[in-house]
């Protein structure tokens, strides 16, 4: 496995939060991205991903139409 580098484009208010991570864990950005991406590739699988778009999915077909809201009145839309 080639250990190369390049650069990649983050926004900005990603790069002060991976700056303040890599602080935190005594660790250069690029560790901390390659450990990020470590992290998540063991932790997260795409059967987690499909079971939880599924789960929306399904909480979706029992969404009604309430027609124009303002999210003034959230409280009134999700209690009742």
């Amino acid at each position: 496995m080639s250990r190369g580098y390049t650069s990649i484009r983050v926004r900005v208010e990603d790069k002060k939060r991976i700056e303040k991570l890599a602080r935190m864990l005594g660790l250069s950005l690029s560790e901390t991205i390659h450990y990020m991406v470590d992290f998540i590739e063991k932790n997260i699988s795409v059967e987690d991903i499909d079971d939880r778009i599924k789960t929306v999915f399904k909480a979706l077909e029992k969404a009604r139409d309430i027609g124009e809201t303002d999210s003034s009145h959230i409280d009134e839309y999700l209690y009742g």
